[in-house]
Protein backbone atom coordinates (compact mmCIF):
# COMPACT_ATOMS: atom_id res chain seq x y z
CA UNK A 1 0.00 0.00 0.00
CA UNK A 2 1.54 3.19 -1.03
CA UNK A 3 0.08 6.78 -0.84
CA UNK A 4 0.78 10.00 -2.99
CA UNK A 5 4.61 10.66 -4.37
CA UNK A 6 4.53 13.54 -2.45
CA UNK A 7 3.37 11.85 1.28
CA UNK A 8 6.05 12.25 3.94
CA UNK A 9 7.87 8.72 4.85
CA UNK A 10 5.85 7.02 7.26
CA UNK A 11 7.25 7.59 10.53
CA UNK A 12 8.75 10.70 9.73
CA UNK A 13 7.86 13.91 11.68
CA UNK A 14 6.12 15.18 8.63
CA UNK A 15 4.22 12.28 8.92
CA UNK A 16 3.23 12.58 12.54
CA UNK A 17 2.11 16.09 11.77
CA UNK A 18 -0.14 14.89 9.14
CA UNK A 19 -1.92 12.56 11.51
CA UNK A 20 -2.37 15.37 13.42
CA UNK A 21 -3.92 17.76 11.40
CA UNK A 22 -6.32 14.90 10.03
CA UNK A 23 -7.58 14.15 13.89
CA UNK A 24 -7.63 18.00 14.07
CA UNK A 25 -10.09 18.10 10.73
CA UNK A 26 -12.23 15.58 11.92
CA UNK A 27 -12.71 17.25 15.30
CA UNK A 28 -13.40 20.32 13.63
CA UNK A 29 -15.85 19.06 11.05
CA UNK A 30 -17.72 17.22 14.01
CA UNK A 31 -17.77 20.33 16.18
CA UNK A 32 -21.31 21.60 15.00
CA UNK A 33 -22.94 18.00 13.92
CA UNK A 34 -25.25 17.90 17.08
CA UNK A 35 -24.98 13.50 15.79
CA UNK A 36 -21.67 13.49 17.14
CA UNK A 37 -21.07 13.01 20.50
CA UNK A 38 -18.43 15.62 22.33
CA UNK A 39 -16.31 13.19 23.74
CA UNK A 40 -15.68 12.13 20.72
CA UNK A 41 -14.58 15.26 19.58
CA UNK A 42 -12.53 15.67 22.41
CA UNK A 43 -10.44 12.57 21.85
CA UNK A 44 -9.78 13.71 18.22
CA UNK A 45 -8.28 17.09 20.29
CA UNK A 46 -6.13 15.18 22.36
CA UNK A 47 -4.99 12.87 19.64
CA UNK A 48 -3.62 15.55 17.34
CA UNK A 49 -1.83 17.13 20.75
CA UNK A 50 -0.45 13.80 20.74
CA UNK A 51 0.86 13.27 17.92
CA UNK A 52 1.56 17.09 17.34
CA UNK A 53 4.05 16.20 20.40
CA UNK A 54 5.42 13.40 19.20
CA UNK A 55 5.89 14.91 15.35
CA UNK A 56 8.44 17.46 17.43
CA UNK A 57 10.32 14.99 19.09
CA UNK A 58 11.21 12.12 15.81
CA UNK A 59 11.58 15.53 14.63
CA UNK A 60 14.82 15.80 16.91
CA UNK A 61 15.60 11.75 16.66
CA UNK A 62 13.99 11.71 20.51
CA UNK A 63 12.30 8.35 21.61
CA UNK A 64 9.49 8.84 23.38
CA UNK A 65 6.80 5.83 25.43
CA UNK A 66 3.57 4.45 24.11
CA UNK A 67 1.28 6.18 26.68
CA UNK A 68 -0.89 8.49 25.97
CA UNK A 69 0.00 10.77 29.09
CA UNK A 70 0.63 14.50 27.12
CA UNK A 71 2.43 16.02 30.58
CA UNK A 72 4.48 12.79 30.15
CA UNK A 73 5.41 14.03 26.65
CA UNK A 74 5.78 17.61 27.21
CA UNK A 75 8.41 16.81 30.15
CA UNK A 76 10.47 15.26 27.45
CA UNK A 77 9.90 17.96 25.36
CA UNK A 78 11.22 20.10 28.23
CA UNK A 79 13.94 18.10 28.88
CA UNK A 80 15.44 18.43 25.77
CA UNK A 81 15.54 21.91 25.43
CA UNK A 82 12.87 22.00 23.09
CA UNK A 83 11.17 25.47 23.97
CA UNK A 84 7.88 24.98 25.64
CA UNK A 85 5.72 27.86 25.18
CA UNK A 86 2.31 26.43 26.92
CA UNK A 87 1.76 25.79 30.85
CA UNK A 88 1.91 22.00 31.64
CA UNK A 89 -1.38 21.61 33.05
CA UNK A 90 -2.98 23.43 30.40
CA UNK A 91 -1.82 21.06 27.42
CA UNK A 92 -2.17 18.27 29.95
CA UNK A 93 -5.47 18.63 30.80
CA UNK A 94 -6.39 16.83 27.28
CA UNK A 95 -4.93 13.74 28.57
CA UNK A 96 -7.88 12.11 30.02
CA UNK A 97 -9.53 12.16 26.39
CA UNK A 98 -7.12 9.66 25.15
CA UNK A 99 -9.06 6.94 26.58
CA UNK A 100 -12.13 8.09 28.80
CA UNK A 101 -14.44 9.65 26.02
CA UNK A 102 -13.77 6.30 23.58
CA UNK A 103 -16.38 4.25 25.49
CA UNK A 104 -19.58 4.83 27.14
CA UNK A 105 -18.73 3.92 30.27
CA UNK A 106 -15.67 6.70 30.53
CA UNK A 107 -16.54 10.28 31.27
CA UNK A 108 -19.58 11.74 31.67
CA UNK A 109 -20.80 13.90 28.18
CA UNK A 110 -18.34 16.91 28.16
CA UNK A 111 -19.99 20.56 27.01
CA UNK A 112 -19.66 22.34 23.68
CA UNK A 113 -17.51 24.41 25.36
CA UNK A 114 -15.85 21.74 26.53
CA UNK A 115 -15.33 20.12 23.13
CA UNK A 116 -14.34 23.87 21.85
CA UNK A 117 -11.81 24.34 24.12
CA UNK A 118 -10.20 21.22 23.56
CA UNK A 119 -10.67 21.48 20.14
CA UNK A 120 -8.50 25.11 20.23
CA UNK A 121 -5.95 23.64 22.58
CA UNK A 122 -5.19 21.29 20.35
CA UNK A 123 -4.74 23.46 17.06
CA UNK A 124 -1.93 25.33 19.63
CA UNK A 125 -0.22 22.34 19.89
CA UNK A 126 0.11 21.61 16.48
CA UNK A 127 0.95 25.29 15.23
CA UNK A 128 3.69 24.74 17.55
CA UNK A 129 4.61 21.70 16.31
CA UNK A 130 4.73 22.79 12.72
CA UNK A 131 7.29 25.65 13.88
CA UNK A 132 9.46 23.68 15.87
CA UNK A 133 9.46 21.09 12.82
CA UNK A 134 10.20 24.07 10.27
Amino acid sequence: MSGPPDAPAPGSARDWLRHAASDLHLARIALPDPDVLRNQIAFHAQQTAEKALKAALVGRNIRFPGPHDLEALIEIVQLAGIPWPFARAEIGALSPFAVETRYPSGLAQITVAEASEAVETAAKVLRWARQVIA
